[in-house]
């Protein structure tokens, strides 16, 4: 169901290594994670990390004819624990496979093969693109939301993975519910894209976190670091850090601001480069030098800080979709009638969930039980469910916790209804699923709540605006703040391409989503109310009341830098909520400071600030 998926994710391996001298027939190294193992390199080149556990310090080298496979990076090299390999392989000239062989020496140790990596041919790969887009005709001709429009048109002899974009946005506004236009926030405004998506999976999902490598830095924000019109530095915000990831041990947080990485400053030239990297394809170490706010010692001010540097390699880590979670509760000053700031207004008690999370994935549906567990020992009276960037994923777990929200009162009403092109039609339910094919979760706890809070944003698409037409089909009173949704009020059934050992996934358009009420026409999005917009997602800044949405240059906890949270608390407390101007000048006093108690993770400090302004010298080109 998901528009687009972030890629990144959780484990951290510790490996115990004998001081026994090693036999002769051991390697010296393990746990190797190998994204081409059992699959072709393609015929047109490609570069992946091979990660491995090794005893000692280790080299490597590969051995193939003609060169065409090389080492460019190695880390972890000089010792013993985690370790990674860069490889480059260039594009197949030749009407044959080849193959390379990459090579391990741990020090102790014999060398020994590691892997062996086998290219396609021409001929191999001209095969395998018309065998997978017969495949996706099959099912687009039959199954397709608008199968009969699809086979109308003339369709264009592109590779496979330009295909889908190629033929199906040439049905124009007649299938604009498979994806939409960019906005005009967007560098690629009034461009189209398309949902429907072919691509290459490797292995099966554990039963634990999904593992991959990389650094756990998630989206980021770029802007202009500062106000000297001469500057060509940029800043690099970051949109939050994932949990157990290397990125969250050194201490990095969401709205930190990267502006050096490895000794060179972040500009215009190399920013998008830069940004790729961190992201997608990290190796090696990297020193960065990053600003955050910080708040004095007075309480009234917030400080720019500069020169923080963090040191940190690519791991392998387990993806978990909660990005942040905590319990909000009155401390001890709160409950006894405030402090001399506030005037000693007393605080209506409250003790109110709050849960980010960035997708719905199977592989860490316990973590979501655990948290919904936490929450219900608490004894939350309202739930503040951020969901700014969740681009949705597997309705199964959209339709758990909003059974968990819902109630068992609820266990027995549609939560959704879909409807197939062959005029095919499922019902779901809150506390069971689809009765004909159970989704295999049991019914979720009840978590007590008459109302929920939602913040959204243009990422919230697909399974996250699932759950609130939902509630919303069963009269249960949901807020939303922040900006306008994405609108997919449409998903997909998955398959999988087999091809010569190698597996594709396929995920076209095949059914319209409702709720009970019949109510399914959010192609445009939910829109918050006025008083909830925050950003209108166009071409100016001067216009929100938060420029920066869904991103910020604070972490999670801190109602400075999280204005959506802030305003969902104040509703939630029944309280005013602050004066915000166009400007960002803030107008209230400070507020109570509250406690954390059974969370998944702690809020960042316990004093909630609101009048102090967040954006420093930072500006917007």
């Amino acid at each position: 169901m998901d528009k687009f998926k972030l890629i990144s994710i959780l484990i951290v391996f510790s490996v115990l290594f004998s001081c026994s001298k090693p036999e002769n027939d051991q390697p010296g190294f393990s746990n190797v994670k190998n994204p081409r193992e059992e699959q072709m390199i393609s015929v047109f080149g490609e570069t992946i990390s091979v990660t491995f556990d090794a005893s000692a310090a280790w080299t490597a080298d590969i051995e193939c004819e003609g060169n065409w496979a090389q080492i460019s990076n190695m880390t972890g090299n000089d010792k013993a624990g985690r370790g990674g390999i860069k490889i480059q392989f260039e594009k197949n000239p030749v009407m044959a496979n080849r193959t390379a062989n990459l090579y391990i020496t741990v020090e102790g140790y014999p060398r020994a093969q590691m892997a062996v990596f086998e290219q396609s041919s021409g001929v191999e790969d001209n095969a395998m693109n018309d065998y997978l887009i017969s495949e996706m005709e099959k099912r687009l001709t039959t199954e397709y939301l608008w199968a009969k429009e699809y086979k109308a048109i003339e369709k264009s002899n592109v590779p496979y993975d330009q295909y889908l974009y190629t033929n199906l946005s040439k049905l124009g506004e007649v299938n604009i519910e498979d994806g939409g236009y960019y906005r005009d926030y967007s560098s690629y405004a009034g461009e189209r894209y398309i949902y429907s998506y072919i691509q290459e999976i490797s292995g099966t999902k554990a039963p634990e976190l999904e593992s991959t490598y990389g650094l756990g830095i998630g989206p980021l924000f770029a802007s202009k670091y500062d106000d000297d019109p001469n500057s060509q530095t940029v800043g690099l915000t970051l949109g939050y850090v994932y949990r157990g990831s290397p990125a969250e041990k050194v201490g990095l947080q969401r709205g930190d601001i990267i502006w050096a990485i490895n000794g060179n400053v972040v500009t215009y030239n190399n920013y998008q480069t830069l940004m790729s990297e961190l992201f997608y394809n990290p190796n090696g170490s990297y020193e960065l030098v990053f600003a955050r706010y910080v708040l004095d010692e007075s309480g009234e001010r917030y400080n720019l800080i500069q020169d923080n540097v963090a040191t940190l390699s690519p791991e392998s880590y387990g993806y978990d979709p909660i990005l942040f979670a905590a319990i909000m509760k009155n401390n001890e000053e709160a409950a006894e009638g405030g402090s001399s700031e506030d005037g000693g207004e007393k605080m209506p008690e409250f003790c109110i969930g709050y849960l980010a999370t960035e997708s719905f994935d199977m592989s860490a549906q316990f973590v979501i039980e655990d948290q919904i567990k936490q929450f219900v020992d608490a004894g939350i009276t309202d739930l503040i469910l951020d969901l700014r960037f969740n681009v949705g994923g597997a309705v199964p777990q959209s339709r758990y916790l909003s059974s968990a929200i819902a109630g068992r009162a609820h266990d027995n009403d549609i939560f959704f209804k879909a409807e197939y092109v062959d005029g095919r039609k499922e019902d779901w339910t809150f506390g069971y699923g689809y009765a004909s094919t159970p989704d295999g979760l049991e019914r979720a706890p009840e978590l007590g709540l008459n109302r929920l809070f939602v913040i959204v944003s243009e990422n919230t698409a697909s399974a996250s605006e699932l759950l609130i037409n939902g509630l919303r089909g069963i009269d249960f009173p949901v807020t939303i703040i922040g900006s306008r949704t994405e609108g997919k009020n449409v998903g997909m059934v998955v398959s999988t391409i087999s091809y010569n050992g190698r597996k594709f996934e396929f995920a076209p358009i095949t059914f319209r989503c409702s709720n009970a009420k019949d109510e399914g026409d959010y192609k445009d999005g939910f829109i918050p109310e006025e008083r909830n917009l925050l950003n209108n997602q166009n071409k100016s800044y001067q216009d929100d009341i938060d420029n920066v949405f869904p991103y910020a240059f604070g972490d999670w906890g801190d109602f400075n830098f999280n204005y959506a949270l802030y305003f969902c608390f104040c509703d939630a407390l029944g309280i005013e909520r602050p004066t915000i101007t166009k400007t960002k000048s803030v107008d209230s006093p400070m507020m109570q400071a509250y406690e954390i108690s059974h969370s998944a993770r702690e809020l960042g400090h316990s004093a909630l600030v609101p009048k102090i302004g967040r954006f420093g010298n930072v500006i917007y080109k």
